[in-house]
């Protein structure tokens, strides 16, 4: 998988490039609820926001921590976060991956059923060292994995996985790994995978309907399938590292169990457009309009928050509702969760205060029908920062997520910001 690897370099090269400069504050009812510390604990949590299980507690993974000598520290782990009667959180390591017997490490989030097993995906390791789908069953101190799926199975296969797992109501698993993909379970014989679909890159093709695809998909009532790409789309208007400005698709089951793709949109389209949507993907609302973020390009070139509204003859509309103006307002955005009122939160991975370690944002629909965006906690490096996932919503409206550095130790912090 060399081409999925050299894909994750320009993401990353891409995305510290967003990291910006200023200073600012902003208030807000931020409380950091616990400090990793590296070592046997976790450390540095990536790409997935921490989820909430049925009974209200947390469950997250690292990228680092888990210590063992073979990986350096970066086997990473899974943890979970449960509140007390005191109103604190204890923080627990359900599992520490290791470099041989399971996958390594865990970049993305996870999901969990209703039976608490907790399932994701882990970037390397497995049978081919091209990472793995993994599910945790509770059972002690120490939950027990089981390999669901090896990375590298077949030719062409997706690989190396960023991101989480999308379920459907049947039981089976969804997620993109530079290409989509379907997990099945097989009665007493494990799991099958298919990859839905096969992007004809700039190495192969013309790129156009995209290329590298790491973000959670999400599924319609109809059993259609959304995502992005963090390039190929436009490639005469997006010269950055002849890659791309990326794209929005749809994945669409045929009849004869094959998958079709429609483009939505292509990044780069006209003046101003956002560039480059990386790690998070897409959410949709009840009306079926698609929201989502770019981490580049726009009026200003911090990024955008855009959506995306479906028309006549499969056209969709892209509309710009806020480009990052300042340092103050953050830059870089990764995301975008949706409450049940229709607002937009979300992170942004750089700008806001003086180490220019980024914010937490909202974007609320107003009288006029404009959105108005609001810097709720800019992050000072003691307090977190540096989020490079989005955040999670509980039933009261509270937000929930992590930061990649800062905190007490300087490994990362898991925060709340009530409302």
């Amino acid at each position: 998988m060399d081409m999925v690897l050299t894909a994750r370099n320009r993401l990353l090269i891409t995305l510290t490039s967003l990291l910006l400069a200023g200073s600012s504050w902003a208030a807000s009812k931020y409380k950091v609820l616990y400090n990793f510390k590296g070592g046997d604990d976790a450390e540095a949590p990536l790409y997935g926001a921490p989820v909430f299980d049925q009974y209200g507690n947390l469950f997250g993974t690292a990228g680092g921590g888990g210590y063992n000598y073979q990986c350096g520290g970066w086997c990473g782990t899974a943890y979970e976060m449960s509140p007390e009667a005191n109103g604190k959180w204890k923080e627990s390591v359900i599992f520490r991956f290791q470099p041989t017997g399971t996958g390594y490490p865990p970049f993305a989030g996870v999901i969990v059923d209703h039976e608490e097993n907790v399932y994701g995906t882990t970037s390397q390791g497995g049978g081919f060292n091209d990472g793995t789908v993994f599910s945790l069953a509770p059972g002690g101190p120490v939950w027990t994995e089981s390999i669901l799926y090896s990375f590298g199975s077949q030719e062409n296969d997706a690989g190396a996985p960023f991101s989480g797992l999308t379920p459907d109501g049947s039981g089976n698993l969804y997620g993109a790994a530079f290409y989509p993909y379907e997990l099945t379970p097989v009665s007493g014989n494990g799991w099958t995978e298919q990859v839905l679909y096969r992007f004809h890159t700039q190495y192969h093709k013309d790129g156009t309907d995209g290329e590298d695809s790491d973000v959670p998909l999400i599924l319609d009532a109809h059993g259609n399938l959304y995502g992005t790409t963090a390039h190929g789309g436009n490639y005469s208007l997006c010269q950055e590292f002849q890659a791309g400005c990326g794209t929005v698709f749809e994945l669409s089951p045929q009849s004869d169990g094959t998958w079709k793709e429609y483009v939505l949109h292509r990044f780069a389209q006209f003046k101003d457009d956002g560039a480059w949507p990386f790690l998070e993907g897409v959410v949709m609302d009840p009306q079926g309009i698609l929201y989502g973020a770019t981490s580049a390009g726009g009026k200003y070139g911090s990024g955008t928050i855009y959506k995306l509204t479906p028309g006549k003859n499969g056209h969709w509309k892209e509309t710009i509702l806020f480009d990052f103006p300042t340092v103050e307002d953050g830059g870089g955005p990764l995301g975008v969760t949706l409450d049940s009122k229709g607002n937009l939160y979300g992170t942004a991975g750089g700008g806001g205060g003086g180490c220019s370690c980024g914010v937490v944002f909202k974007l609320a629909h107003t009288a006029n029908g404009k959105w108005k965006y609001t810097v709720l906690h800019t992050f000072q490096g003691t307090d977190g920062g540096v989020p490079y996932a989005g955040v999670t919503l509980d039933a009261k409206g509270n937000i929930f997520g992590t930061t990649d550095w800062g905190g007490k130790y300087l490994l990362g912090v898991v925060f709340e910001i009530t409302q």
